[in-house]
């Protein structure tokens, strides 16, 4: 009499419906099996029996039947013209709940906001299973590999956190990222999520482009930004009734003159989460202290000062007690003379370089 076998049951979670397969090469057919199935101790008794009628060779594990966090036996038989057959060898395998795993590093929104991104995945799993290998891949918007990593062991020290770096990633592409879990007990599990860098790099160059309309005795300023996602971007004149008017004086009617006690301030530009942008300025007669002031809203916020001195210029950042500074490069004899200010930031650190020349619509240094 042929034996049947039961095949390889890999861990799962008891909370799911499971199939159960086997095989069975006996000469005379059979349509009839019954699994038997055992909490994983000596002499234990079966907790779950049940008969089938098919010819799948399968048995349907309805969810819940099991319980997660425990180790079980399972064997089968098939019911032949005389009788039952004998049980096939015993199969172990364990019952753990599906793993919950987060990228903290991708938004509600499913953004990242910079190109070259340390993925960090935060792994949870209901019987502290831990992990003893875990892999990244990298998919493109049609789920074609872009890149697969290394398969890692997890750090001792963080054992929970998965890590992984990913550069070049495009602006505005959709992509993929998965990242495969294999635990002591042989459990696999992948978590997929979606995700498109969205980090916005905006360029301003000249700033305002004033056109005189002199039959109604009116200036209309007209701000050049470019940037990703086309923000919107207006002047804001504090201090006046509304935000239109046009209290600003005029040089060669080719130029705004912004007094310190009447900034021209912009909402909504969007940079808040940019990363590695270039705002270029063009200056003149700029005196000493502070010429730029960037906060998220007028007045609140952490801001970030920009300060003018003799010969070159330096950005602060106060959170807290703590405050960053760091310096452009040095211009001898800078004073109130004509100067571009490149502004870059890469990731948090913001960088200034300061070019000598009369305004241009060249845009060379700009990159």
């Amino acid at each position: 009499m042929t034996q049947p076998i039961l095949n390889y049951i890999a861990n799962f979670d008891a909370n799911n419906e499971h199939k159960l397969s086997f095989v069975y090469l006996g000469a005379e057919r059979t349509s009839t099996h019954m699994v038997s199935i055992r909490e994983n101790k000596p002499n234990s008794k079966p907790i779950y029996e049940k008969t089938v009628i098919n010819y799948d060779k399968e048995h349907i594990l309805d969810g819940k039947t099991l319980k997660n966090g425990y180790s079980y036996l399972a064997k089968l038989r098939v019911k032949l013209g005389d009788g039952w057959s004998e049980w096939s060898p015993e199969i172990k395998f364990m019952c753990l709940e599906t793993p919950v795993i987060e990228f903290d590093t991708i938004d509600k929104k499913n953004f990242i906001y910079t190109n070259d991104v340390q993925f960090d995945a935060v792994y949870r799993q209901a019987q502290s299973e831990a992990v003893v290998s875990y892999q990244y891949t990298l998919y493109d918007q049609q789920h074609v590999v872009v890149k697969g990593y290394p398969t890692r062991t997890p750090n001792p020290l963080s054992p929970n956190i998965f890590t992984e770096r990913i550069s070049d990633l495009i602006k505005g592409k959709l992509y993929y990222v998965a990242v495969k879990v294999i635990t002591k007990h042989g459990l696999v599990h992948v978590h997929e999520q979606q995700f498109t860098p969205q980090y916005i790099v905006p360029s301003i160059s000249g700033i305002l482009q004033p056109k005189l309309n002199e039959k109604d005795a009116q200036i209309t300023i007209e701000a050049f930004l470019k940037q990703m996602l086309g923000t919107p971007v207006k002047p804001f004149i504090p201090n006046r009734p509304t935000d239109s008017d046009d209290h600003y004086t005029y040089w060669q009617n080719d130029y705004v003159v912004i007094p310190k006690d009447n900034p021209l301030m912009f909402t909504k530009l969007g940079m808040a989460k940019a990363s590695d942008f270039v705002v270029k300025l063009w200056c003149m007669d700029v005196s000493n202290g502070v010429m730029l002031d960037w906060s998220p809203e007028l007045g609140k916020g952490t801001h970030i000062r920009f300060i003018k001195h003799d010969n070159y210029i330096t950005c602060e950042k106060q959170f807290g007690k703590i405050k960053s500074r760091t310096r452009s490069n040095i211009v001898e004899g800078l004073g109130l003379k004509p100067f571009y200010l490149y502004i870059y930031v890469h990731e948090y650190r913001i960088e200034m370089r300061i070019v000598e020349g009369l305004h241009s619509d060249d845009d060379e240094g700009a990159n």
